[in-house]
Order: structure tokens, then sequence, then C-alpha cells
């Protein structure tokens, strides 16, 4: 979102913090990957539950990120005619799209939660090595879902009070990024990235 939009710099902390730990996870779960890879090959023994661990992981981090990725306006929207609408209507196609998609992530989180509760009542374990109870890997997955409909239903309900008292500012906060903002965002990141290895050195 545009960095005056009031909701996306309140979400955006806490969805980098989010991501952050997404990344180094990942690493660690790619090292260990890598000890599985040469463990089987050349000293016959393998980690137990490393490709388990990496279809849990492929789950709750994918949930986790849907939440970045709607501060940072990376879903895929399709807009090849809403850039040739008068301005008022696309407002309300924005806020559409958005409210929409609050009532979606809610949904999920709803449906979510009714696996979650199902493992608690069955005490359902995963039939594999690790004999994972279930409800650990659901949990987290869960609350990626429920963070997702957090980030949604804020920007939803904010789209919709824009629409009613000020639309003007639905259009720059909520619609599709242009293509000079995406260059921005695209060069802003890599001035990032530059500013850091400047740190390390």
């Amino acid at each position: 979102m545009s960095q005056d939009n009031p909701v996306a710099r309140w979400l955006e902390t806490p969805a980098r913090v989010v991501a952050i730990i997404g990344g180094w996870w990942l690493l660690g779960l790619a090292f260990l990957t890598c000890v599985e890879i040469f463990g089987r090959k050349f000293f016959a023994f393998s980690l137990l539950g490393v490709d388990e661990i990496g279809a849990y992981t492929l789950a709750v981090f994918s949930t986790l990120s849907f939440a970045h990725a709607l501060v940072a306006k990376s879903h895929t929207r399709v807009d090849f005619l809403l850039g040739h609408l008068p301005p008022y209507p696309r407002a309300v196609l924005n806020t559409l799209a958005f409210v929409l998609l609050a009532g979606l992530a809610i949904f999920a989180a709803w449906r979510g939660w009714a696996v979650l509760e199902e493992s608690l009542l069955f005490q359902a374990h995963a039939n594999s090595p690790l004999n994972t109870p279930m409800w650990l890997p659901q949990s987290a997955w869960l609350a990626g879902l429920v963070a997702f409909a957090i980030a949604a239903g804020m920007f939803g309900a904010h789209a919709l009070l824009l629409l009613l008292t000020d639309w003007r500012k639905v259009n720059r906060w909520y619609g599709p990024m242009t293509l000079e903002e995406e260059v921005a965002t695209e060069a802003s990141a890599i001035l990032a990235r530059g500013a850091d290895k400047e740190i390390v050195r």
C-alpha cells in the first residue's frame, strides 16, 4: 500500500517480522535437507521427518505470507479494464475487491478452525515417523489464516469507510500499483539491499 495509508503503516512491521522469520526458517530447512541428502548418499543415515517438516513449512508459511503480500500489494490483480473507468466507479470496484477479499479470508479462517477443532477432538496424529500431533502444525497454519483475515478485514473496512467519506483516497491506497509505483518499489528495494551490504562492510 502507499506509505501514507495508516492501516498499511500499522501492519507493515508485524508483516515484515513474520516474513523475516519465515526466511530464516526456510534457510534452516534447506540446511536440514542438504544434511539429509548427503547422509543418505554417503553415510547411510537419515534425519527422519525432514520431508514432513517441509510439508508443514509449506502449509504454515503459505498462510503466514498472505498478510504480508496484502500489505506489500503483491497479490495479482487483473486490471486491464479498471484503468479505463472513471475515478468513482474505479473506487467502488477497488472497495468491492477488498471487501470480498476480507469475506473470503474470514471464511477461510472459520473453516480452518473447524479443521483444527476436529484434530483436537479426535487427537489426530500424523501417520509418519514423527507421529506429529496434528494440532501443532494446524495451529500455526490457522494463525496465518487468522492474521490474513484480520489484515484483509482492516483493509476492507478502511476502504469501505473511505468510499463513504473520501472516495478519492480509495484509488490511491487500494487501487492496483501503477507502472511507476512498481518501478519505484523495486528501486527502493535494490537501494535498501545496497545499504544493508554497506552496513555489513
